[in-house]
């Protein structure tokens, strides 16, 4: 098996594939759009897997990936095919239109790794009744609870679970946790949509069509997006909202929440690169509906997408002023044609 790797210099004399070779035992982890460790020149580094084949004819010697760096894929059909859009658009390098579109902990970038935070959990791994009477006060606590957060424990409790966890009774596991901890529930409402909107909400169809909605603000704007991804979801799609700045995120998303829960993932340059791998990780695993952010959100790796929304397309922010100079609103109709959806 051979694979054909996108590498991650950004320089327009390397931007096609090179091809490798996938030692045995690590072809059942070979998948297009993960990230494999390769050897370039004298050093290793990484890059995308673009291309795989059966055979490779060649008269040189071609080297082995020394290792698949992802369990899932980073870079889905979807992405891969804007990636070429976007190089072709803005006229810069394949691996700089990947890299954009990606957290920090996801690019090609040889030398990061980005932590997963976990809590730590205390379990019953052994049921017994010969204990101590401080042994048989912690056991019978986590018996009760099922599970114990270890840093909850005091220093004296801590000591005696220790003990326990040496002689096999206790058990501490670790639980993937994400850094954005915003617990908000639905609240039940009435909403009495005025005829502007319910004329709004019948007219649009659920197919590729750009939409262009009018209102002065205080209108009910965010209403109509509401009505319109709750059918959306309903259908078992998803959604992206994109505003032009940070400082209206947790503005939108304190009212999305209201009204959807925690079905809603955020992604914007004003999160850590951890929260960002966190949101980009929710997304990809399919546990959130909704993603709402500004420009860059528009590269979220949802499946079956059913509507996109720019609140305040006319703003400036949606154009990206570095390389790639890209602008969300291509990238947002690119989408919807590609998923068959209105914006």
């Amino acid at each position: 098996m051979y694979v054909e790797v996108l590498i991650q210099f950004n320089i327009r004399s390397l931007d096609y594939t090179f091809t490798y070779k996938v030692p045995k035992e690590l072809e059942k982890d070979i998948e297009i759009g993960k990230r494999v460790k390769v050897p370039f020149k004298n050093k290793n580094i990484e890059g995308f897997i673009l291309d795989i084949k059966d055979k490779f004819e060649s008269d040189y010697q071609v080297k082995d990936i020394i290792e698949v760096i992802d369990k899932n894929v980073v870079l889905n059909t979807e992405l891969l095919k804007l990636g070429e859009y976007i190089s072709k658009k803005t006229m810069c390098t394949k691996i700089a239109a990947y890299q954009t579109m990606l957290p920090k902990a996801l690019k090609a970038k040889e030398g990061f790794n980005q932590s997963i935070k976990y809590d730590k959990y205390i379990v019953i791994k052994k049921e017994t009744n010969d204990l101590t009477l401080k042994q048989k006060g912690i056991y019978d606590i986590v018996l009760k609870n099922k599970k114990v957060l270890k840093k909850d424990l005091t220093d004296i409790s801590l000591y005696v679970t220790n003990k326990l966890i040496e002689q096999g009774i206790l058990e501490e596991v670790k639980e993937e946790v994400y850094r954005l901890q915003d617990i908000e529930n639905k609240e039940k409402s009435n909403i009495n949509l005025t005829e502007e909107q319910k004329n709004v909400i019948n007219s649009i169809e659920f197919n590729y069509q750009p939409y262009l909605l009018f209102g002065v603000t205080g209108s009910g704007k965010t209403v109509v997006y509401m009505e319109l991804i709750d059918k959306v979801i309903k259908n078992n799609k998803t959604a992206i909202v994109l505003v032009p700045e940070i400082s209206l995120t947790p503005q939108l998303v304190s009212v999305f929440k209201k009204r959807f829960g925690n079905d809603i993932a955020i992604l914007h340059s004003g999160l850590s690169d951890g929260e960002k791998y966190d949101e980009w990780r929710k997304i990809e695993r399919g546990e959130v509906s909704i993603v709402i952010g500004a420009r860059s959100a528009v590269f979220a790796p949802l499946n079956n997408l059913g509507i996109i929304i720019i609140d305040e397309e006319h703003s400036s922010t949606y154009k990206q002023e570095n390389h790639p100079r890209y602008h969300a609103i291509d990238v947002a109709l690119f989408r919807s044609k590609y998923n068959d959806c209105p914006l």
